[in-house]
């Protein structure tokens, strides 16, 4: 990912550095030849996997090929939101749902873990319509929320305006989403971590080259030219999910997203429209995003995605002309055919757990996916079921 010297960048580059550390503390640890779990990949959703399974008495290790929540757990832009959307796959609506609700415990326990408190806040969100066009849209996400019993309010361009002083006079309507919440994505990754490594979890640089395969079951993984063996293994790579040698076929693919940030505090929360976002960075930064992009590997910026970025955000707000340019980052958002995540276990390999897929909703959906993937290795009943999640369900194999 290219990095700049801008603040936020700044930030990104000393966590790494203190997880650099990290894995030099870990290399002085006696390496466990045969853990109980192996998870691949340290982002967000596989160091919350490693914290969970590790609190709950499991011996694991996990596999990082970079560093440390490098890709997409650091691309995003840390929204957290639950509500109901046009076209919304109900299976995510419920994933996303219980997960947001947990969350102000888990920051709680994570401050009381590691002695830190992440930056996270529950300023809700505006879903905002800049032109008489976007009308419907925002009507039928209305709808859709009160239906479903989700709180959600209708604000006019005068109660906008006080809610928001900076966005555009002359916007048609929008919603308040009270319910929705931001959370500093670097910081809490870093935390998550931390906490993993405090209870138990060790964590290796190593790419992992292959998984094993024998009599229906993964027997361990080939990385940095050493075998690991473990009882379960947890696959949470992301976009390299289906990357690996020996993984069934998985069609998770890479959804480039670009996105920039400008000086200064602009807005107090997150502010939506049907084509562009923004989200404040405490008070340093107004953060703009993101374009959603098929082009395989590739995390470089282009001029072109972000004058899109540009061109969508200032239907918003004209006062971002006029801020000074504060460095751009591009991640790779793990997608699947469905846009539904995939957790759970391969049927023909039922010790193979998938933790991917989940495109724009990483951050949001760690907490639950961990503790879905927890339950299920404990042999507690996953809550929700993991049917719908399943990695050999019909609309992947459809792909």
């Amino acid at each position: 990912m290219p990095m700049s010297s801008d603040p936020l960048q700044s930030v990104a580059l000393t966590a790494m550095a203190r997880v650099a550390t990290d894995f030099e503390t870990d290399a002085r640890v006696p390496m466990n030849p045969h853990p109980d779990v192996i998870v691949i990949g340290a982002g967000i959703i596989g160091a919350t996997c490693a914290w969970r399974l590790s609190q709950a008495g499991l011996k694991v290790t996990v596999l990082e090929r970079s560093a440390t929540g490098s890709e997409a757990s650091q691309a995003a832009l840390g929204v957290l939101t639950f509500h109901a959307r046009p076209q919304f796959p109900e299976p995510l609506l419920v994933l996303c749902r219980h997960s947001r609700e947990y969350y102000p415990s888990v920051i709680d326990e994570l401050a009381e873990v590691t002695g830190e408190r992440v930056d996270y806040r529950e300023a809700g969100q505006l879903m905002v319509a800049p032109f008489d066009a976007d009308l419907p849209e925002l009507e039928e996400a209305e709808r859709a929320n009160r239906e479903l019993g989700l709180e959600v309010e209708r604000a006019s361009p005068e109660e906008v305006r006080l809610l928001e002083p900076h966005l555009n006079p002359d916007l048609a309507s929008a919603l308040y989403y009270p319910g929705d919440a931001w959370v500093d994505n670097t910081a809490l990754t870093f935390a998550i971590v931390k906490a993993a490594q405090s209870a138990g979890a060790r964590i290796e640089r190593a790419n992992v080259t292959s998984i094993e395969m024998g009599n229906g079951r993964a027997g361990g993984v080939q990385a940095g030219g050493e075998t690991y063996q473990s009882e379960w293994i947890v696959l949470a790579a992301g976009c390299w999910s289906g990357q690996i040698p020996g993984v069934p076929d998985l069609p998770v693919v890479p959804r480039r997203g670009q996105a920039f940030a400008v000086e200064g505090a602009l807005i107090r929360r997150v502010v939506h429209s049907p084509r562009a976002y923004m989200v404040p960075k405490g008070d340093i930064q107004t953060m703009l995003g993101a374009t959603v992009e098929d082009v395989g590997f590739d995390t470089a910026n282009t001029l072109g995605g972000l004058r899109d970025i540009a061109s969508k955000s200032l239907e918003m707000s004209a006062k971002l002309e006029s801020c000074t340019f504060d460095g751009a980052w591009a991640g790779l958002r793990p997608g699947t055919p469905d846009e539904i995540p995939v957790i759970g276990p391969f049927e023909q390999i039922p010790n193979l757990i998938v933790a991917s897929g989940h495109f724009r909703n990483g951050i949001l959906l760690a907490p639950l996916t961990a503790r879905l993937v927890r339950d299920h290795l404990t042999g507690s009943d996953p809550v929700p079921d993991l049917a719908p999640f399943s990695p050999n369900r019909a609309a992947l194999r459809r792909a």
